[in-house]
């Protein structure tokens, strides 16, 4: 016949299934461990404020003229005066349509109006020329490389020179496969 088993049986069984599985929740010797120097917080954020104490001081304008890579304007300016080229696919400030130093935020509102509706002006004239703007097809000329360079060195990473001697290329293989490439092998091969 079966007995239930005890109320004393079961908490033992309890207890002891509890310590057997305690081995599953304790952490193996070679886990990393937080360090305190690890735990800590970092250091507060903060902010250099040379910029706001020159602009309060009225010396901002001085420094961006001695420093002119510190701004896209002084740069380009720099790059029309002496390399004769523009910056960054933009014309240059000499020869730009827009004169270039356009209406910013901290404008008269109704300057920046105007500066806005120019230049919606501009891209209803010709859409594609302000949305894909070139060097080689600019037809105002006011976009140039530097003197003397073209595109390739004018790029900061040149492309590697190619040789296009067919002596040291493999050719006259026939056939071109689903992706385009050539055909690797030649008819009655297998």
């Amino acid at each position: 016949t079966f007995s239930a088993p005890s109320s004393s049986k079961m908490l033992a069984t309890l207890l002891l299934s509890t310590l057997l599985s305690v081995d599953a929740y304790i952490m193996p010797a070679c886990a990393p461990r937080a360090t305190p120097h690890a735990t800590r917080a970092p250091g507060s954020v903060v902010m250099d404020e040379t910029i706001l104490e020159r602009a309060l001081e009225g010396t901002l304008e001085e420094e961006g003229a001695e420093n002119v890579f510190m701004s896209e304007l002084g740069w380009a300016t720099y790059l029309d005066q002496n390399a004769d080229s523009s910056y960054n696919m933009n014309e240059r400030p000499s020869m730009a349509s827009d004169n270039y130093f356009t209406a910013d935020i901290f404008s008269n509102p109704l300057e920046v109006l105007s500066s806005w509706s120019s230049s919606l002006l501009k891209v209803v004239k010709d859409p594609l020329a302000v949305a894909f703007p070139t060097i080689s097809n600019d037809p105002t000329g006011a976009r140039s490389y530097p003197k003397g360079a073209n595109e390739v060195s004018a790029r900061t990473i040149k492309p590697k020179e190619k040789d296009f001697d067919p002596s040291k290329r493999i050719t006259g293989i026939p056939g071109y496969n689903i992706f385009g490439a050539p055909g690797s092998k030649m008819f009655g091969e297998d």
